[in-house]
């Protein structure tokens, strides 16, 4: 009995030992297929992160794209297109001359503490005014005007067929800019048009630019100032009756530049021409977006809309 009881106790030490090799496999089997589930689950939620990600930024993107920012004579404007003019506005008041070699943004970094590396909006010109609503303002005018020369090309019934020289000719200027900035055109693009610029989303409002560009040499050459009233403008201002009558210096061809004179009327008649279409577009500043020197706001969070006059 002894010995059978002992063969019986053996038998079951070797079960329990099995038991525990069989027990280990299985956990290891189990921990295997939990982290294979894991896995499974983290790559799902990893793919629909990014997933919800992409939906995200094409959500916000389409927004920037499609949603108002302000209104300009009853047409949406987007925030992608108000900073594509704001940034177009901005290039083209810095880069302009003030005097002999000083631009405007000389002027302004040397004399109204301008910081071209901080933000426009980070940066008071005036007491009631950031350098953004500064910018803003102006971009507000450059938009009423390229749609009142596009209003003009369409009324004229202008015929545009220079658009895609006109834009590829656009584009190699730009890529020259950008390499020599030592940008890629991608960043170069952002540089200047804002943060949600890309060449694709501002492409429309490149071409309507150019159209406009296109149709202002039109203008130009139709508007040019004639002999006649060269000789008009300068019988006015040049005119012996503005010289001291004690001397007997007279007024001759050294007095007066006939080039600058003809740039002078057509700029004026060009004013004549462009002003009255601009001030009769109305502008409806959307959440009031934009502090406007002089502005009619659309508050679209009521009901109600109110025209609030500001003058800085």
């Amino acid at each position: 009995m002894g010995k059978k009881a002992k063969s019986n106790d053996e038998q079951e030490k070797i079960v329990t030992r099995y038991d525990k090799k069989v027990a280990k496999r299985k956990e290891e089997e189990r921990r295997a297929k939990r982290n294979a589930l894991i896995f499974r689950i983290v790559c799902i939620a990893l793919v629909a992160v990014i997933a919800i990600s992409i939906v995200v930024n094409f959500s916000l993107n389409y927004y920037k794209v499609h949603t108002l920012y302000i209104k300009v004579n009853n047409e949406n404007v987007s925030e992608i297109e108000f900073d594509f003019y704001y940034g177009m506005t901005k290039s083209t008041v810095c880069n302009t001359t003030l005097y002999s070699d000083m631009t405007y943004l000389d002027y302004f970094e040397n004399y109204l503490g301008y910081d071209s590396s901080t933000k426009d909006s980070a940066q008071d010109y005036s007491d009631d005014y950031t350098w953004y609503d500064y910018f803003a303002n102006q971009t507000v005018d450059t938009i009423k005007e390229y749609k009142a020369l596009l209003q003009l090309a369409d009324e004229a019934g202008y015929n545009y067929t220079t658009s895609d020289d006109d834009y590829n000719d656009f584009i190699d200027e730009l890529t020259s800019a950008a390499d020599s900035n030592s940008m890629s055109v991608k960043k170069y693009v952002k540089e200047l048009y804002g943060d949600n610029a890309t060449l694709s989303n501002i492409k429309s409002y490149i071409l309507d630019v150019l159209k406009a560009q296109s149709y202002l040499e039109v203008l130009q050459e139709d508007l040019a100032a004639t002999d006649e009233e060269i000789a008009a403008y300068i019988e006015e201002n040049y005119s012996s009756d503005d010289t001291d009558t004690d001397s007997e210096e007279t007024t001759d061809s050294e007095d007066y530049d006939e080039d600058e004179i003809a740039s002078t009327i057509l700029s004026e008649k060009y004013d004549d021409l462009i002003t009255p279409i601009m001030d009769a577009m109305t502008v409806d500043n959307i959440h009031n977006r934009i502090k406007m020197y002089t502005e009619s706001t659309t508050t679209s969070d009521s009901d109600d809309s109110e025209d609030t006059t500001t003058e800085e």
